[in-house]
């Protein structure tokens, strides 16, 4: 693992409970060539939220997705302190998976997690992380897309209109010095061995913002500058992507969103798997 960027999101796993986008949204006959949500916007400050120095990747990158959809769904950005952040993942870490919780005395904690682990935790407002005025941040779903259909990420990320997607990526080592301006990117005809093979480096959890021609735009939790991965590269390494519903309510107050997406199915398809349901 690279000092100063800490990995930590564990393999994808399945679940016969899983809620698939295909379901809820219908293809769109024209997505546009590129999207621009986020760049047209006042930016954010650089974050790692503690993702420098231990594996909560699939917190932190939480955070980051949690400051934009505050910001839009109510016209602020959130203080959400890296503590915070942390003692979240050793929670989630200490029920989930029984390890330590992270102090100098059970320091064992830091194991990465499953991101759909990390999902659920944040549809639990006792178990999600609070900003800095102590208001859970919580979300209502999440449905997850196939990650090898380029064309259905592109659709997300249009539906999901600037809330972003969160995806995961088994990193090959050979990206560890790769930084912005520059892409991630798999030369042409490389083979995918040594430096280049799949979770070389180790797996990942990040938050999607924006796509063009070329790949698709992400903050990172390393507080370095949003970066770009290449199609080719998302084909060789990215195993999960999820559209993350903050507020079904809010959701549906938005002509453009509740028109592509069955926000009434969802609510329905959540309450029927999930015990924490949507009101």
């Amino acid at each position: 693992m690279d000092s100063g960027k800490a990995l930590g999101r564990l393999p994808t796993k399945s679940d016969t409970r899983a809620l698939m986008f295909s379901r809820f949204a219908q293809p769109r006959k024209t997505l546009p060539p590129r999207t621009n949500f986020w760049p047209r916007r006042k930016g954010f400050p650089l974050r790692s939220f503690g993702n420098r120095e231990h594996g909560c990747c699939t917190i932190a990158s939480q955070g980051l997705m949690q400051m934009r959809n505050e910001r839009l769904e109510a016209r602020r950005t959130p203080s959400i302190a890296d503590e915070e952040i942390l003692r979240v993942y050793y929670a989630m870490t200490l029920r989930e998976y029984g390890v330590g919780d992270g102090t100098p005395t059970n320091p064992a904690g830091d194991v990465g997690a499953y991101e759909t682990d990390a999902l659920n935790n944040m549809r639990r407002p006792d178990r999600t992380f609070r900003d800095t005025k102590g208001r859970p941040l919580t979300i209502d779903a999440y449905v997850r897309l196939n990650a090898g259909d380029h064309e259905e990420i592109r659709n997300g990320l249009v539906t999901a209109a600037a809330h972003g997607l969160k995806f995961c990526i088994n990193l090959p080592r050979a990206f560890q010095d790769i930084e912005p301006p520059s892409d991630w990117d798999i030369p042409a005809g490389q083979p995918m061995v040594g430096d280049w093979l799949p979770g070389s480096w180790g797996g990942h959890s990040m938050y999607m913002r924006d796509y063009d021609e070329v790949g698709i735009y992400y903050p990172h939790t390393w507080d370095m500058p949003d970066q770009r991965i290449t199609w080719r590269a998302v084909a060789a390494y990215v195993d999960e992507v999820h559209l993350v519903v903050d507020s079904v309510d809010s959701w549906r107050q938005k002509p453009g969103i509740k028109n592509a997406i069955d926000l009434p199915g969802l609510r329905a398809a959540v309450n029927k798997v999930s015990s924490q349901r949507i009101v």
